[in-house]
């Protein structure tokens, strides 16, 4: 008698493509002229991100020297260099904190910095389940199971550091600011790159 496993082997078909071909020969030229293009475009792009790395970190050293000198912080600045000149915007938006994070932020700055809000959603499969007892859906109900009745509610925290954080960080510390717009990430971007 055959193993079940070697016959279901030998049996399994073969993948077949399962879109219609179509031949169309004169466009072959546009196509490679397409791939050569995109190709070209995932190399400027790289390049375009070491170069964005550079200027971005630049911007950030001037606007955290302003920020520790003036112990005021220094909004949007314009940087000129040589005769070029750019935007720098230090924005009120962070990058997503974890709970870890959350929790280490909060004893290196205090409470002040991060927010935790948690979101209360109904678990609709048992909402449905039990639609006709909506009114009895009360912890003392009989009719709901234990386990449904902790599965009921499904809750989502997120953790973030507070809106306004970035424009009173001498509030928070004492001495630079360097080291808390390194911990708390606020999200930097360019525009406006032209000529003086």
């Amino acid at each position: 008698m055959a193993n079940i496993f070697d016959k279901a082997k030998q049996s399994t078909p073969k993948k077949e493509e399962k879109h219609v071909i179509v031949s169309i020969p004169e466009i072959e030229k546009d196509l490679a002229k397409l791939a050569s293009i995109d190709e070209k475009i995932a190399e400027l792009e790289a390049e375009r991100a070491e170069v964005d790395s550079v200027v971005r970190e630049a911007g950030k050293e001037a606007m955290i020297g302003i920020y520790n000198s003036k112990k005021t912080f220094p909004g949007t600045l314009k940087i000129v260099a040589g005769k070029m000149s750019f935007q720098f915007i230090t924005s009120d938006r962070y990058l997503k904190i974890d709970e870890d994070r959350f929790n280490e932020l909060s004893e290196l700055y205090g409470k002040n910095v991060v927010e935790e809000e948690t979101t209360f959603s109904f678990n609709t499969a048992i909402l449905l389940k039990h639609k006709d007892h909506i009114s009895d859906l009360i912890m003392k109900s009989k009719k709901l199971s234990e386990e449904d009745k902790e599965n009921l509610l499904i809750s989502e925290t997120n953790y973030s550091i507070k809106k306004g954080t970035i424009k009173d960080l001498f509030s928070i510390v004492k001495k630079s600011v360097d080291t808390i717009i390194e911990d708390i990430k606020p999200i930097f971007s360019i525009k406006s790159v032209q000529k003086v």
